[in-house]
């Protein structure tokens, strides 16, 4: 219940902010954002862009969003306290093991020093952070958590000239997915967090020259020449070799079964899996307003 009411109120707040989004280009230094909903191919594309080493992706940050919104009603603290409650936020989540760090006390200590004390260099300098820690010396770094969907003006206005890679998977795949995966209990959730992410996507996407929609079928098809494209417009250099190489530990992948799979071949194998579900029949009941959507994003 809670969730839905967040995901209301920040649906709310897209539509007031987005069109004061400023139209920027992106750098070919800007970060990278793998927007979209869960389970459509978030982690796997993490997995590729990691290995060329050109890039860092961490773990899912579920927090980025949350303490850009809250960021201005921090004012009054101190630089000192202002890093702590940065760092609380994410050493509180309960997916912090998947970062595998004991605690962010060094970064703090760094943070306390950093010029000038905006909330974007601090952001900055810690994905940096994770990735010198992670062994990457990278000199690009990049985020992939779904829930960002639900902050996307805010992100789009700290970060006007980054990338955002939408990746879009078939709902209903998704919607089984995420219920097989224990991740949300049932189908007619399931296909409302789909639509939601999705629209924030599409509303974003209208007001940001800098997002490019990436279809999980056409990776699992044609895996080489998708991947060529999202490196070309990202400005990295693509290698096929990629496509099969292991970057270092990615955390999450190692330690949630949902993320099992990223380690496999890239294969069809989970494309159009809704069909030979024993419960296929249930998606064609789930709300008009999901096969809209479906439809909208190319799907029949």
């Amino acid at each position: 219940m809670l969730r839905t009411l967040v995901s209301r109120s920040n649906q709310a707040l897209h539509r007031a902010a987005l069109p004061r989004l400023r139209l920027t280009s992106a750098r070919t230094d800007a970060p990278l954002f793998v927007i979209g909903s869960g389970r459509s191919g978030n982690t796997l594309v993490r997995r590729v862009l990691m290995a060329s080493g050109q890039i860092h992706i961490p773990p899912e940050t579920f927090v980025l969003g949350d303490l850009i919104d809250l960021w201005p009603r921090t004012a009054l603290l101190s630089w000192r306290e202002r890093v702590w409650l940065f760092c609380a936020h994410f050493e509180k989540h309960r997916h912090w093991p998947t970062f595998e760090l004991p605690n962010l006390d060094e970064f703090a200590a760094e943070a306390r020093h950093l010029r000038p004390r905006r909330l974007r260099p601090l952001i900055e300098a810690f994905y940096f952070y994770l990735a010198r820690k992670n062994g990457s010396t990278a000199r690009r770094w990049g985020d992939k958590t779904p829930w960002n969907t639900y902050h996307l003006p805010a992100i789009g206005h700290m970060f006007p000239h980054a990338r955002y890679l939408w990746l879009v998977r078939d709902g209903r795949d998704v919607a089984l997915s995420y219920r097989d995966a224990g991740l949300i209990a049932d189908l007619p959730g399931a296909a409302q967090r789909w639509c939601e992410a999705n629209a924030a996507c599409a509303r974003f996407a209208r007001w940001s020259r800098n997002v490019l929609q990436i279809h999980y079928e056409d990776i699992a098809t044609e895996p080489d020449r998708a991947f060529r494209r999202m490196f070309d417009w990202a400005d990295l250099t693509y290698s096929a070799d990629y496509l099969t190489a292991r970057p270092t530990a990615l955390g999450d992948v190692e330690q949630l079964d949902h993320h099992a799979q990223v380690a496999r071949a890239i294969s069809t194998g989970s494309v159009g899996k809704w069909r030979a579900a024993p419960d296929a029949g249930a998606l064609s009941t789930l709300p008009p307003a999901f096969h809209d959507c479906l439809a909208r994003l190319g799907y029949e």
